[in-house]
């Protein structure tokens, strides 16, 4: 399984990717971290962040609500509900986060001890 990956490039850009979760490719074999600590984060429709990168690596599942995650890059990606990405953009220009709708966003978010490694791309 590949979830979506907030990382950052030599140039302090933030860009989106993707990490495989399973150990190898089609296994049923699921990674394991070490974690930091978890907590839920809860924002009002609205809630705007500017640009700013994480502190640590973070795994998201978005419990309510909607939540616009922007790369440095302009790229934009949408979340809702049973939705889970990582951040890893711990350092460069950061990302912005913005709560849509009219419902408050709710977050499971888990700080990770490492990052987890983006999958290489097919040419």
């Amino acid at each position: 399984m590949r979830i979506a990956s907030l990382n950052v490039d030599d140039h302090g850009e933030s860009y989106f990717g993707e990490v495989e979760c399973a150990l190898e490719a089609g296994s049923n074999r699921e990674r394991e971290m070490e974690v930091a600590y978890w907590q839920i984060w809860v924002t009002q429709p609205g809630h705007f962040a500017d640009f700013k990168p994480v502190d640590a690596p973070k795994s998201l599942a978005v419990l309510s609500g909607k939540l616009e995650i922007t790369a440095s890059t302009g790229e934009k990606r949408y979340f809702s509900r049973g939705d889970t990405f990582l951040l890893q953009d711990i350092s460069g220009k950061g990302h912005t986060v913005r709560s849509l709708g009219i419902d408050e966003c709710s977050v499971l978010m888990v700080t990770m001890k490492e990052i987890m490694t983006e999958t290489a791309k097919k040419a």
